[in-house]
């Protein structure tokens, strides 16, 4: 029972030991579906499992609850006879709140045959519908010992997430929800079990008289908090009589008080829902249509009215397109979903060609592109363009056209469509020439032409700024800043990086909304700069900001680029997390880029993480990166079967990686990379190379690295030419040339956050010492790049470490029997060796338990056990080792 395991586990206990008595009652509170029910029949399963009988009442001669294995409802009076006869046995009494008064003396007598017997009672109520005689009753047993109190609360965080499961609106549900279980399956429409919330919510309604049920429908279909008055013209009933309604209401806990006073509303939206969705279709229009009037009355705004509006739209009232389209107008980038069923909504009151009918197709088309449904936005766009050529109108138009083109892999059709509305639009100087420009930039980088990238985006944020678009400006300098650094130009790229950034973090979450796709920018542009801290800042606000609007259209491209960010800082299992919040529905276009790109990010994740089944799942995920590719010339397609060249090299296959490396970049001179991607790959060619055996295409290789970081120095760029340079050396049997060659290549790797490459150049340093026949400053090598394996969390590089530790040891003859644990860790380890538990472990380091699990996992996992027995030889095998050593010094 998800997030009830301590509470059933004490009550399962406490049923086993029912036969050394005393008997025992506890009182289960909390709000409606807080799970009150369901835990005292879970419960009772496990009581009727051990044989021990069951005796079940409820405050209400209902049917019996829909849980599986409930008990039937019996008398009271029944369960009071029989626990009086002793014991073992399970007495359960639900819904006491609605015990009738006369009622109330049975439950004191069922409180003192269990004290007398071999009986455990359960008992649950609601706290807000107690009666002050049921309230008194309660309260004197408790003071006298008779009764123990157990207050339900909310699920915690994970316990609700892991409720919902994978549900694409989890975080959303879990908020509104507020950790009440029946909430969270209504609102996740969680299959099986949300339908038996939904009825446990029905049963609630099914004792009311039609007026208190109007009533409640008519507080559903409002859908915010509401004033008595409000709710008696929308429900066509006297203001008076709703109010003794309303009261009834309240006892019942359907409706509550809310802010400001006197306002009401139902107890939470959840129940409004389960009522709304069970309106006949002609009663929810009349409603929908008595509240708009009754809103108009009173002067609303725009943002109360437009639900109404929708749910019966007039076409004999102009006034309906208006404030359809204002609101959605309004609300489009905060909450897309909900614009596009406003302008749904208007799409019949409209005739083509109508006031209103363009910006309303422009704005569907928008919200569609938006909320991921690319193609039906391009659809309303092409229409639209038909219906206006040539025409001023059209050039909004343009715009989304040519980024859905873009985002569906059609570069040449979204260039061309960028160029449409610069030559339609009459002044270039205004603001949606930004916007084409920016666009223009996209495509001239997609196909590599960074010059021209450079122009249109100095263009685009020349023309922001004079119009106070900061957020635009943003995306433009960031755009132009990868212009600049592809061009050779650092310094230019770094200050337009910085402005860049500056604009974004000092610009509002609304502004942002606008343009989500500045924050990618921005983020990505400082990921390629080596400012890793600053892009996993900005693309993680991006990443709430998206979730939370439901932006759901650019959530792929800015996890895929956060997660890169992450892997290159060396936070694998953050990275790993990341991607996997990536969700995307059947029917949804997603980018061939953001397909690709995050495949191969992937792929590289798990093959640094080397779990079980890691390799094979990250070839697997390489595999569909490539497919993903085909043939295309793009920028990203070329690094994606980089990166698949430098996967075959890793997995031991360097004469095949350096002919797909070489075939990809384009030849000898890598002429489809770019000077500054161009090192990266160089290093791998010359590792290759090297592992041939051939060393005049090793000193090739890193030669084409320094001439590129000599024309364009970039931090972590001339990490690897320092250590393709050591490769070189190397090659010539230079040992202390290419030792000190891999010293400044992880400097310049731990400068620029790049963990898993400093690890992999201490590595590479450590085994061409041991290959040479030194030993000189190997342990300290070693001893950093387990550190930093164990930050990465990566099993591959762990492995690798403790091998070369073994080579270590054989030439030095000095061992250590605990090479990969960290100083935490060993603490752990020798604790859990001397036969302490995890408990004790965690009370004498003043950690907690859960904290102790995860620690002792990681030692299993490093040193290759599998449990404590294993454990404790390990640690005496390191004992023995440690005496040896000091006896032979």
């Amino acid at each position: 029972m998800t997030g009830r395991e301590t509470e059933v586990g004490e009550l399962v206990a406490a049923l086993t030991g029912l036969e050394k008595g005393p008997g025992r009652t506890v009182a289960l509170v909390g709000d409606p579906g807080i799970g009150k029910s369901a835990l005292m029949w879970a419960v009772a399963a496990e009581a009727r499992a051990a044989g021990i009988p069951v005796r079940a009442a409820r405050g209400r001669s209902a049917t019996a609850s829909l849980q599986d294995g409930a008990p039937a409802p019996q008398d009271l009076r029944e369960v009071v006879a029989r626990a009086a006869e002793g014991g073992p046995l399970l007495a359960v009494v639900d819904d006491v709140h609605l015990l009738a008064p006369g009622q109330l003396p049975y439950i004191e007598q069922l409180l003192q045959a269990t004290a007398g017997g071999q009986v455990l009672c359960l008992v649950a109520y609601r706290q807000r519908q107690l009666s002050a005689m049921a309230a008194e009753t309660a309260s004197r047993a408790a003071s006298d010992g008779l009764l123990e109190v157990w207050d339900l609360g909310p699920l915690s965080p994970e316990q609700a997430a892991e409720l919902l499961g994978d549900h694409p609106s989890a975080d959303e549900i879990c908020r509104e929800a507020m950790g009440n279980p029946q909430y969270l399956k209504i609102l996740g429409a969680h299959g099986l079990t949300g339908a038996e919330a939904v009825t446990a919510v029905l049963g609630e309604l099914a004792g009311l008289d039609p007026g208190a049920l109007a009533l409640l429908q008519a507080a559903a279909v409002l859908g915010e908090p509401f004033h008595p008055e409000l709710l008696a013209a929308v429900a066509g009933q006297d203001t008076a009589a709703t109010l003794r309604v309303l009261d009834t209401l309240t006892r019942l806990d359907l409706v509550r008080s809310a802010e400001p006073a006197p306002h009401l509303a139902v107890r939470h939206r959840a129940v409004s829902e389960v009522v709304y969705e069970r309106l006949a279709p002609s009663r929810r229009t009349d409603l929908h249509r008595r509240a708009d009037a009754a809103l108009a009355e009173q002067a609303a705004p725009v943002s109360r009215r437009v639900r109404h509006v929708a749910g019966a739209a007039d076409p004999n009232r102009p006034e309906h397109v208006t404030i359809l389209i204002a609101a959605a107008r309004s609300i489009l980038y905060s909450s897309p979903a909900v614009a596009s069923g406003y302008l749904k909504a208007a799409s019949p009151l409209l005739r083509e060609g109508e006031e209103h009918w363009h910006e309303a197709q422009v704005l569907l088309a928008r919200a569609r592109l938006l909320t991921g449904d690319a193609a039906e936005g391009r659809e309303l766009l092409d229409a639209l363009r038909s219906a206006l050529p040539g025409r001023p109108g059209e050039v909004t138009a343009l715009v989304d056209s040519s980024r859905i083109e873009r985002r569906l892999g059609r570069y040449t059709e979204a260039g061309a469509l960028a160029r449409s509305g610069l030559a339609v639009l009459a002044d270039q100087d205004a603001a949606i020439a930004a916007a084409l420009h920016a666009e223009l930039a996209d495509h001239a980088y997609d196909v590599q032409e960074y010059e021209t990238c450079r122009e249109h985006a100095d263009t685009a944020a020349a023309i922001a700024h004079r119009y106070r678009d900061h957020v635009g400006e943003a995306r433009a300098l960031a755009q132009a800043a990868l212009g600049y650094l592809f061009t050779g130009d650092v310094t230019t790229a770094q200050a337009r990086a910085a402005a860049a950034a500056e604009l974004i973090d000092s610009s509002s979450d609304t502004s942002l909304l606008t343009h989500l796709d500045a924050s990618v920018q921005v983020g990505m542009t400082e990921g390629m700069l080596g400012r890793l801290l600053d892009a996993d800042r900005h693309l993680t606000r991006a990443a709430v900001l998206s979730r939370r609007t439901r932006q759901t259209y650019i959530e792929p491209q800015i996890l895929t680029v956060l997660a890169n960010a992450r892997l290159r800082c060396g936070n694998l299992d953050g990275a790993l997390a990341t991607l996997a919040q990536i969700t995307l529905r059947g029917d949804r276009v997603v980018s061939p880029a953001e397909e690709a790109v995050s495949a191969m990010v992937r792929a590289e994740i798990l093959f640094w993480r080397d779990g079980a089944g890691d390799l094979e799942e990250a070839e697997a995920s390489a595999a569909r990166a490539l497919a993903v590719c085909g043939d295309t010339p793009t920028a990203w397609a070329v690094a994606v079967r980089c990166f698949h060249a430098e996967l075959v090299l890793r997995t031991g296959d360097p004469a095949r990686a350096r002919w797909l490396l070489t075939e990809a970049a384009g030849g000898a001179e890598l002429s489809r990379l770019t000077s500054w991607r161009q090192p990266r790959w160089c290093d791998t060619l010359a590792q290759a190379s090297l592992a041939m055996g051939d060393p005049g295409s090793v000193e090739q290789w890193a030669r084409l690295a320094e001439r590129c970081v000599g024309r364009l120095p970039s931090p972590g760029r001339n990490g690897f030419a320092l250590r393709a340079r050591m490769r070189a050396h190397a090659a010539r049997g230079e040992t202390e040339a290419a030792l000190e060659k891999a010293v400044e290549a992880f400097s310049d790797f731990s400068l620029s956050g790049e963990r898993i490459e400093a690890c992999a150049t201490l590595l590479a340093a450590a085994e061409l010492s041991l290959h040479t026949g030194r030993t000189q400053g190997v342990a300290d090598w070693l001893a950093g790049a387990a550190v930093l394996a164990d930050q990465c969390g990566s099993a591959r590089l762990i492995g690798d470490v403790s091998r070369l530790r073994s080579r270590l040891a054989d030439r030095t003859g000095v061992t250590d029997a605990l090479p990969a644990l960290t100083a935490r860790e060993r603490e752990i380890a020798d604790l859990a060796s001397t036969g302490m538990t995890n408990a004790g472990i965690a009370t004498t380091l003043f950690l907690s338990v859960r904290t102790v699990e995860t620690h002792l996992r990681q030692v299993y996992r490093k040193l290759g056990v599998s449990n404590r027995a294993a454990l404790t030889r390990r640690m005496l095998d390191d004992t023995a080792s440690r005496a040896r050593q000091a006896g032979a010094g």
